[in-house]
């Protein structure tokens, strides 16, 4: 049996790295925007590269900058252990100003490189007295059977529609900045949206998510030897209003459907655990590699990709999604998460009507109208305040104690 999951996992890679490369090429986009992202990446910086499909493919690209008020060193100090220590900051302080500087930099000058090839842009920069105010915004290339180019301007602010690539470059002063060493002095926005088709699909041609095919696929992957499940089911109907539920403290997600609300909503989750930090970038390699085939062999069908995420410490981030609009009331989502290097989890959500997920999902068995069962198994490691520290980012608020009822 092991030997047969093997040889699937492996037909699948190879299928796909093949599939991959023809629709990669189809949304590459233009090369100095990946120049630009890696050069972030190797700068230390963040961004999201995704794609999506809602009758037209896109390619979309985001990243942030933070200036920092010029660096000062700390004032020598009469005590020689505090003032070494105080030069150790001082030099990874200084460090961090300068690779921030050198990321609004790249940002900066991609854009402006971008101009030269623009069939329309708009530029606006505003530098006195070390406040900085600045607007790029860019079209790339034309359609010649669909959209045209559109542009709305409010104030110092301008946008465009109707070009294949688009590119926004906003940064404004911190508003509160005193000139203190380590506060920003403003913050910059760049995104870029790459869109290679001018005609698409209406909602109602949209292919409706194979999820049984799907799933199929990953099943090998996710059945490996190293890897351990668990399910659990949230459920929600007229008994509880959704208005009493408080999304900042009790809720990692909490989204409504679509109008008209239904009176009923489930969702069943399982959780893929490894602890291997190795094995859980292979694996994610794998899924990525085989949903990039998937999407490649069923066109047409509404998703959100990011196959340049990354397991999320203290958070979820988001490797897939699907949302039928044939079922306009389903979602199929893929999320990632991490505990300390230690615990990497890949949870699949499902279900209908609201989206829930309980901060303590991480020890869930069940939560019914807020009726709580835990996992026995996963209480004897984690109690439910480490549960909820270990899901809820920065939020450790919560309104209400929940009880196992088992």
């Amino acid at each position: 049996m092991k030997k047969i999951i093997f040889t699937l996992c492996a037909t699948f890679i190879a299928l796909s790295t093949m599939a991959q490369g023809r629709l990669q090429k189809r949304l590459q986009g233009n090369p100095k925007i990946d120049s630009l992202v890696s050069e972030v990446a190797a700068l230390g910086g963040g961004g999201n590269v995704s794609y999506y499909y809602d009758g037209r493919l896109h390619k979309t690209v985001k990243t942030s900058c933070t200036l920092m008020n010029d660096f000062q060193p700390t004032p020598p100090t009469g005590n020689i252990q505090r003032n070494v220590q105080n030069q150790k900051m001082d030099s990874i302080r200084k460090e961090r100003c300068e690779q921030e500087n050198r990321i609004y930099n790249a940002i900066r000058n991609t854009c402006k490189a971008l101009i030269d090839e623009a069939m329309e842009s708009y530029i606006w920069e505003y530098h006195r007295n070390g406040v900085d105010s600045i607007r790029y915004t860019i079209a790339l290339g034309e359609y010649h059977n669909g959209d045209t180019l559109k542009t709305w301007q409010r104030q110092r602010d301008v946008q465009y529609y109707g070009a294949p690539e688009i590119i926004t470059f906003r940064y404004d002063p911190n508003p509160v900045n005193d000139g203190t060493p380590g506060i920003a002095k403003g913050f910059g926005y760049f995104r870029y949206e790459y869109t290679p088709d001018s005609v698409g699909k209406q909602m109602k041609d949209l292919v409706p998510f194979n999820k049984e095919a799907y799933t199929a696929l990953l099943q090998p992957i996710l059945k490996q030897k190293g890897i351990t499940s668990r399910q659990f089911y949230v459920y929600r109907d007229s008994t509880l209003s959704f208005n009493e539920l408080k999304e900042n403290d009790d809720f990692v997600f909490l989204e409504n459907t679509l109008t008209p609300l239904q009176p009923k909503s489930e969702m069943r989750g399982t959780v893929y655990t490894m602890h291997s930090k190795a094995q859980a970038e292979t694996v994610l390699s794998q899924l990525i590699q085989t949903t990039w085939a998937f999407l490649e062999d069923n066109p047409g069908i509404n998703f959100h990709f990011n196959p340049h995420t990354y397991y999320g410490l203290r958070t979820m981030y988001e490797l897939f999604e699907n949302l039928d609009y044939r079922r306009a009331l389903g979602f199929y989502h893929i999320y990632l998460h991490s505990i300390d290097d230690q615990e990497f989890n890949i949870v699949i959500v499902e279900g209908t009507g609201d989206m829930i997920m309980p901060m303590e999902w991480l020890i869930l068995k069940s939560w019914k109208n807020g009726k709580v069962v835990y996992d026995k198994k996963r209480m004897k490691n984690m109690t439910p305040k480490q549960a909820r520290n270990n899901t809820s980012g920065h939020r450790f608020t919560q309104t209400r104690q929940y009880e196992p009822i088992d």
